[in-house]
């Protein structure tokens, strides 16, 4: 499972974010600040340097010189990316389960899921239910019966 499956629901300034520097680099400065602002410096004077230096530690040198370059001088807005990392979960769920059932009853597994990722039995059985998402606008569907 990778994050490459649902990058559709990733934001344009996340997906902007991965042309520029990789995937894995983005997500490692999603996971340390998305959510959040972050000024890119122009690393110039000594409060750009303490911020060019915060940015390489997560991305590394090389990305934050790339992301300096792009967005020197702009205030980044860091998205969180909860749909993206939601789906990620949801297929993880749903792909462990289908290979602890082959050994254990549905309900044990369900509950190990439920623990494993910290959520009621109720969601998991929910996310278990749903199929993988293609589209970030699922489809209504009518029941006229």
């Amino acid at each position: 499972m990778k994050l490459n499956d649902v990058q559709h629901l990733l934001p344009e300034m996340a997906q902007l974010i991965a042309t520029l520097i990789g995937l894995p680099k983005a997500l490692r400065l999603i996971e340390a600040w998305g959510g959040t602002t972050f000024p890119i410096s122009k690393n110039k004077r000594r409060d750009g340097q303490i911020r060019y230096e915060a940015l390489a530690e997560v991305v590394g040198v090389d990305a934050a010189d790339i992301m300096t370059r792009h967005f020197g001088g702009e205030v980044l807005a860091i998205p969180r990316c909860a749909a993206a990392l939601r789906e990620v979960r949801d297929r993880m769920i749903r792909e462990e389960f289908d290979c602890i059932t082959a050994h254990l009853s549905a309900s044990h597994t369900v509950t190990q899921l439920a623990i494993k990722f910290q959520m009621t039995e109720r969601n998991v059985w929910m996310i278990l239910k749903k199929s993988n998402d293609s589209n970030v606008n699922s489809q209504i569907r009518l029941d006229f019966s």
